[in-house]
């Protein structure tokens, strides 16, 4: 199966592990609850859907790489203890907690969360000294003698022995006690995946025009050749760093991430044409509405793997601005979550304490996610807005209080944090506008240019598929691209969307 239903598959199984009935019992009992091993080629995204899930559930996550432990670590370290039996004392072993097992405490310590994943990576490698202690774990959630916290489901990730000379295959009987997933790479599923993500323009049209060089792996004696999708969205990270410090990509850097000359150089030379590509369309002006008849003719006259790159140059502008929409609109709904109860405050003071309690409590959190690394570029996006929001309001309110000698009602107050408030609902209106502007000029754009073919096709399939794009179509309208995508059921989506969608009004 590809990426996206493997991800479906994981999540309907974390959800069935950890469903409760009326009693608050787990409907399938720990001892039942098959752990889970993804099988398939590296570098296809295994790791990143586990802590995906992870995150849409609202549990914790904890990550390890077995080819990195030994029995002692994964185990614990043995010690001498003394205990009594019929009468006699014996002097016994006993091992310290394991290193894995302690890892779980300490995330539920951190979050709060008792709940969570395990996710034990390329654990069909492990060592012949640590298989026996992983397969007890994986059929009995113990190491040793520490058992794993209830409420904790096991996932775990595998290559196939053609792709790892050290793998291993798992018996029969090991494998009927577990919930086997096979993925293989899927480019179309990886391309929404990459839209949605900010894939670099580039890469997107490249593997567009050249789907067979999205994945390739191949062991041999005397070269090794690895180009997958992780070395694609690494690279694409890379190039956008090195473009904002304006900094040379060139070939040695390229072949970094794509570890097959012929793919790498080949897609080192097609940059460089899509870099011009980038500088002859100007983007900003057909999203403002006012590209030049020149641009329009050229476009239509283009070869088609110029215009492909125009629409995904098109495509990767409106995504980020309305990606940027979303962040915006969630920080703010969890701020106004905060400020809804303050109307009322008996004073400023009690207003300030509320505002810097939020406040403290955000950037604890966001501390934790960057110091864990897993937190999703959306939440640590919604996390950071939220935490400037919350100290504007807070130093505008302190600020009133010093200026008022220490005397500010709460009805003072809250007219401070009103008005703040209500001003960044404005501005993102404002943002709304722009980007509904843009999104018209944009298909204006392309259907003078192309018409209803193949290029407006691409334009609307890839804008659709983005939940945060059809979001704020939903409840901002854009006409003519529900026009243009009605073949795509977008309005069924539109509306069910809109039913969902969560109106962010001003403090009133």
């Amino acid at each position: 199966m590809n990426l996206k239903t493997a991800t479906e598959q994981i999540k309907g199984a974390v959800r069935a592990y950890l469903a409760k009935d009326d009693q608050g019992l787990y409907l399938i009992p720990s001892q039942m609850q098959r752990p889970l091993i993804l099988m398939g080629p590296p570098g296809i995204g295994k790791t990143a859907i586990v802590s995906q899930v992870a995150q849409e559930l609202h549990i914790n996550y904890v990550s390890y790489s077995m080819t990195h432990h030994t029995r002692q670590s994964a185990l614990g370290l043995p010690y001498i203890t003394e205990a009594t039996y019929g009468g006699s004392t014996y002097k016994i072993s006993r091992y310290t907690m394991s290193e894995i097992i302690a890892s779980t405490y300490d995330a539920i310590k951190a979050s709060g969360i008792q709940e969570g994943i395990i996710f034990l990576d390329e654990v069909n490698c492990v060592s012949e000294t640590l298989a026996p202690s992983l397969l007890q774990f994986l059929q009995y959630k113990t190491f040793g003698q520490h058992k794993l916290p209830t409420g904790w489901v096991i996932i775990t990730a595998g290559n196939p022995p053609e792709y790892n000379s050290a793998a291993r295959e798992f018996d029969a009987a090991m494998l009927d006690r577990m919930k086997v997933i096979d993925i293989e790479p899927d480019l179309d599923v990886w391309m929404d995946y990459a839209h949605a993500h900010g894939v670099h323009p580039a890469i997107i049209t490249y593997l567009t025009n050249k789907p067979q060089n999205f994945y390739h792996v191949q062991a041999q004696v005397d070269s090794t050749s690895i180009v997958t999708a992780r070395g694609w969205e690494d690279l694409s990270r890379m190039i956008q760093a090195y473009q904002k410090l304006g900094l040379k990509i060139d070939l040695d850097l390229i072949g970094q991430y794509l570890q097959d000359p012929e793919i790498a150089e080949d897609f080192s030379l097609y940059l460089e044409l899509f870099e011009k590509y980038q500088d002859d369309y100007q983007v900003n002006m057909i999203l403002a509405g006012s590209a030049s008849n020149d641009l329009v003719t050229r476009a239509k006259q283009a070869p088609f793997d110029e215009r492909v790159a125009l629409i995904n140059l098109l495509i990767d502008v409106l995504l980020r601005d309305a990606h940027k929409i979303a962040y915006r609109k969630q920080a703010l709904l969890e701020v106004r979550s905060v400020l809804k109860d303050l109307k009322g405050a008996e004073n400023g003071a009690a207003i300030l304490k509320v505002i810097q309690q939020a406040e403290s409590l955000i950037n604890s959190e966001l501390k934790r996610l960057k110091t864990e690394g897993g937190a999703t570029v959306r939440r640590q996006e919604v996390l950071s807005r939220e935490s400037r929001t919350l100290a504007q309001l807070r130093q505008d309110v302190s600020r009133a209080i010093t200026q008022g000698c220490g005397e500010l009602s709460g009805e003072e107050g809250y007219d401070i944090v009103k008005g703040i408030f209500n001003g960044l609902v404005g501005d993102l209106s404002a943002s709304s506008k722009s980007l509904k502007h843009s999104i018209d000029a944009a298909i204006d754009f392309v259907g003078a240019a192309f018409g209803d073919s193949q290029e407006m096709l691409i334009l609307t399939t890839h804008l659709a598929v983005d939940h945060d794009f059809t979001h704020f179509v939903a409840e901002n309208g854009s006409k003519k691209f529900v026009d243009h995508a009605q073949g795509l059921m977008f309005h069924d989506r539109s509306a069910q969307l809109l039913e969902q969608a969560q109106k962010l009004g001003g403090l009133s």
